[in-house]
């Protein structure tokens, strides 16, 4: 159904550099992965885009990703890891970018419930219409809310209570969870299937949210581990208050009667635990940090979202913890310290263009004065 682009004069004239970059980097004893999104299809049908509970397209989305229900789409990722790694047998390995469901906004909270989620819930175990109905009711509810809702979550050491009560009151919720990270898991087990059937000894590493967002997204740390040689959790942190913005922004415009702004702000980044102490009083304080400005996120925040997902994890695959390199260098270089203390195997660094030199200097601090550190600098 779907079809790789054809190639260009520009793939005619230069293709060949990439082989040029693999052998380049291999001669100086650095590993080659190719990232490739897990989502995203040439030519996007709409039959394979996701649904919320109510059968409607989210209202806002920051990336229009493809449904992973769609065995269409996951048969031509497949296909195409198949014919990169026929193409450049020399790589280490694959990293897979959102091979689950990316929660950037409120909407993506609540996928999938499309033809193609249907039709494979119960080949998964699954009471497709249960779940539907539990999470449009759950979805209506919010476009409900009031200050007093808001004020059970303002303190953070009560959210568990709150959590488990709905989940105990509604465990079609549970299953839904369960749901998303059964497709997930599939998914990786199939991209697993593809990459061993043309190549073997690669490394299969998907990127991952961090917990509790991972939840949400379907990224079972223990369910992928059987699978994937390793995961790479995005502690992706400028993106962390401009997520609180998001599901703000859209929960104030929606919702039946006035909320106060700073009981909302503060119960979704509790909700998400993304921060350690203070959280903010408004929708300006959560915004996207321009270069110059430190990353609204705890560093215990950071840790426990580490801790919790390699504890998951264990030691079936490796936890690379993955610091994007976009900040001031202070707030960079303390967000790649403790990465690299957690004890995980390793860390990814995400975006070279955003690091420079005194940045790639404070890499090679880790591990003291030798700089021998096992730290993967990535282009993104």
């Amino acid at each position: 159904k779907y079809q790789p682009s054809q190639a260009t004069a520009f793939t005619r004239s230069d293709g060949g550099m990439i082989q040029q970059i693999i052998d380049k980097a291999h001669a100086r004893g650095i590993k080659v992965y190719f990232q490739l999104s897990a989502v995203q299809v040439p030519g996007q049908f709409e039959e394979d885009m996701p649904r919320l509970p109510n059968g409607e397209y989210p209202r806002l989305r920051m990336i229009h990703t493809v449904s992973l229900a769609s065995d269409d789409v996951r048969a031509y990722i497949c296909a195409r890891v198949k014919d990169l790694m026929t193409s450049y047998p020399k790589i280490d390995g694959l990293r897979h970018d959102w091979p689950e469901h990316p929660p950037y906004r409120f909407g993506d909270a609540f996928l999938d419930f499309s033809e193609n989620a249907c039709r494979i819930a119960p080949r998964l175990g699954f009471d497709f219409e249960s779940m539907r109905l539990a999470a449009d009711a759950l979805y209506r509810r919010l476009h409900h809310l009031t200050n007093d809702d808001l004020s059970a979550l303002s303190d953070a050491r009560s959210l568990p209570y709150f959590l488990a009560k709905i989940l105990a009151r509604n465990p079609e919720l549970a299953e839904l969870l369960r749901f998303k990270a059964a497709l997930t898991t599939l998914y990786v087990k199939e991209l697993r299937e593809a990459l061993d059937s043309v190549s073997h000894g690669k490394d299969l590493s998907p990127n991952a949210f961090p917990p509790p967002l991972s939840l949400l997204s379907g990224m079972n740390f223990s369910d992928v581990s059987e699978h994937a040689d390793s995961i790479n959790m995005k502690i992706y942190t400028m993106h962390w208050p401009q997520m609180v913005r998001f599901y703000a922004e859209e929960l104030l415009e929606h919702n039946e009667e006035p909320l106060d702004e700073e009981l909302l702000v503060t119960a979704i980044s509790n909700l998400f635990d993304f921060e350690d102490g203070d959280t903010g009083t408004s929708l300006y304080d959560y915004r996207y940090p321009p270069p110059d400005v430190a990353h609204r996120a705890g560093l215990q925040a950071q840790l426990r979202k580490i801790r919790q997902a390699h504890s998951e994890v264990g030691d079936r695959a490796k936890l690379y913890p993955t610091v994007h390199g976009y900040g001031p260098s202070e707030d960079f270089e303390a967000r790649l310290r403790l990465a690299w203390d957690t004890g995980t195997d390793g860390i990814w660094i995400n975006r070279y263009c955003y690091l420079g030199e005194e940045k790639i200097r404070a890499i090679g601090r880790l591990a003291g004065p030798t700089g021998a550190s096992d730290s993967q600098p990535s282009t993104g």
